[in-house]
């Protein structure tokens, strides 16, 4: 035998406005539109060799870094910081440096 469903308890749904449903929408469509100009951003022939740049500097300040070199790890950061007005002046964002590998335990999520 089967054990009975228990019956369902009601549960009172709250519906939005037509206000807070139109305010929704008009946040997602700009979240598109600054989407999409990113992406034509990043199409431009400008940018292309600033994005290279920086994420060769990142990599060289990853390898910089795990060999112990603090002095090349902040040449290679002022270098970076010095892209940075060009890339912001085309309508991008410097990226942040990405940490590679696991998290350990003691880490935040």
């Amino acid at each position: 035998m089967t054990p009975k469903a228990e019956p369902k308890t009601e549960t009172k749904k709250t519906h939005r406005t037509s206000d807070e449903i139109v305010a929704d929408l008009q946040s997602e469509i700009e979240r598109v539109k600054a989407r999409a100009a990113v992406k034509e951003a990043k199409a431009r022939p400008e940018a292309q060799p600033l994005i290279l740049a920086v994420r060769a500097l990142d990599k060289a300040g990853r390898v910089a870094a795990e060999a112990g070199n603090r002095d090349l790890v902040q040449a290679i950061d002022a270098a970076r910081a010095a892209l940075a007005p060009g890339i912001v002046g085309l309508g991008l964002r410097v990226p942040e440096k990405a940490k590679r590998g696991r998290k350990r335990k003691g880490e935040a999520a």
